[in-house]
Formats: structure tokens, sequence, C-alpha cells
């Protein structure tokens, strides 16, 4: 897979060559970190397909430095080889004043607390948001030190800029978006995008640099890949108020394309670009 492909083809080529192959196992619910009490994932849970909302139930834990505390909703067996994953957020439950609960597409090396990962993210609260003190509200974010702690082991690659990034309104609601994150097995690269939603599909997608240098501790087992939640330690839960979480649909996870499955849609498209014209 050539990340050229994913950022320079229309996306109605990335669409009709994405769809036909669209697929993935049984989903399963992990709780990094044991969070207690735990986090929680309900709705569609099998599939992810129809609405999904992972939520946790405490102003705690994050996807940071110490070691990661989250609902993790994830392929049942690891993914090998090239791929794509896609997921819309349609909706979350975090207050506007809130304060960097992450959500959002995450690639795995294990299930342990400091693993390392990649993960097409956004952040939700005031400190993610263009005002805030760290505002990339959607990036490309995770570990790139499997086992680690400390400082510096993280990172947090922007997608575009915070102002054209930013799904989530001031009253704590959110715009329909579209998250993915893709991984070039050859390379050992991944890279993240978001999309606004038209009509139930990706508009015009925006992509982050790629980023080469998240371990894989056994390449030939492939990666967990699945939806990701955490609350943030700083978040503030209002009066009454049980649990933070964000909801999610058409979550996809799509092999590499052949290039003869790409060559038929871009066939296609020209085609029905031609048959417009006429």
């Amino acid at each position: 897979m050539k990340f050229t492909v994913l950022s320079k083809l229309t996306t109605c080529v990335l669409t009709v060559a994405l769809s036909v192959v669209a697929s993935h196992a049984a989903l399963t619910t992990t709780i990094i970190g044991g969070a207690v009490p735990p986090g929680t994932a309900t709705g569609d849970t099998t599939n992810a397909t129809g609405p999904v909302t992972l939520s946790d139930t405490t102003a705690s834990g994050d996807l940071w430095e110490g070691g990661d505390e989250a609902v993790f909703l994830h392929n049942s067996t690891q993914v090998t080889g090239s791929f794509t994953a896609t997921a819309r957020i349609i909706g979350q439950t975090e207050a506007a004043n809130g304060r960097w609960g992450k959500g959002g597409i995450m690639v795995r090396n294990d299930l342990t607390t400091t693993s390392s990962f990649a993960m097409a993210q956004a952040a939700a609260g005031n400190g993610s948001q263009p005002t805030g003190a760290n505002p990339v509200p959607i990036r490309l974010a995770g570990r790139q030190v499997q086992g680690a702690t400390g400082g510096g082991t993280m990172y947090e690659d922007t997608i575009g800029s915070p102002t054209s990034n930013d799904i989530f309104r001031t009253d704590g609601g959110v715009n329909a978006t579209w998250l993915s994150i893709s991984y070039d097995a050859p390379t050992n690269a991944f890279i993240a995008g978001f999309a606004p939603d038209v009509a139930g599909a990706p508009g015009v997608w925006t992509f982050s640099a790629a980023r080469t240098n998240v371990p894989d501790s056994n390449p030939a087992d492939g990666w967990y890949v699945g939806l990701a939640y955490s609350a943030h330690a700083d978040m503030s839960l209002a009066a009454g108020e049980g649990q933070h979480g964000i909801t999610f649909d058409n979550f996809s996870i799509i092999p590499e394309p052949s290039t003869a499955l790409l060559g038929s849609a871009v066939v296609g498209v020209l085609a029905l670009r031609r048959r417009r014209r006429r």
C-alpha cells in the first residue's frame, strides 16, 4: 500500500475501492489498565457497524506516559499485513468543560498498559480545542517506545490545522466526522486522516504525515485494531453526571487493496465521469 494512493486518489475512488473489501472479525472488549470501576462498551459491540458507545465512569486514567487506561473494542484476532481502518464519530458525552478525553481508532502492539500504539485520535474538552493549551483536536497519536512510561515516549502529530479539524462544538456536542488510520507493512508506517460526514459518507480526507517509529515486537502476529476511549485524570464530572463517552458507527478494517481492484475502481469512476459529461 502506498500512502500516496490515499492522499492523491479522489474520495470517490477510495470509497469504491475500499468498500468492496471492508471486513473484520468479531470484536471483543478489553479494559486496558484494569480501570476500577471499568469502562464499558454498549450497543453494537459485535461489529460496530451500527452505533457503539465507549464510556468511562471515572475521571481517571489516560493514554499517556504513565501507562494507559482505556476501553478498547478490538478485533478478536490480530490483523496482519497492510490495512486501513475507518469509523465515524457520531456523538460524545463529555461536558463542554471537560479536558482531554481521548477517543478514536487504535492500532496496538499488545494489550499491556505500556504497549506501543498508533491512534487516529479525537481529543475532547477545552484543553484540546483551538484556544486550549494543547490545540490538536484530531491527531495521529501514540507511544513510540514499547514498554516505556517516561517522558518523550509519546507523540501527537496534528492532522490539518487545529481550527479546521475541531469537530467538537462549544456546547460539548460533536459534528459527525470520519476517522481513518492506515498501516503500510513494508515500511512499518502509519498515517491517520479525518473527513467531514457528507450525507452518511466521508467528504474530502485530510491526512497526517507518515510515522515510521512505532515498534511491533513481533511483526508476524500483526496488530490489535479497534475503537478506544479514555477519560482523563483532569476531567471534571458535572453534578449528577455518571460517565463520559464517545459513540461510533461504520467501523471497518480494510485489507490492502490489490492493484487490480484499484485499477477497476479508477476505471469505473472515470467511466462514470465520462457519462456525466455527455
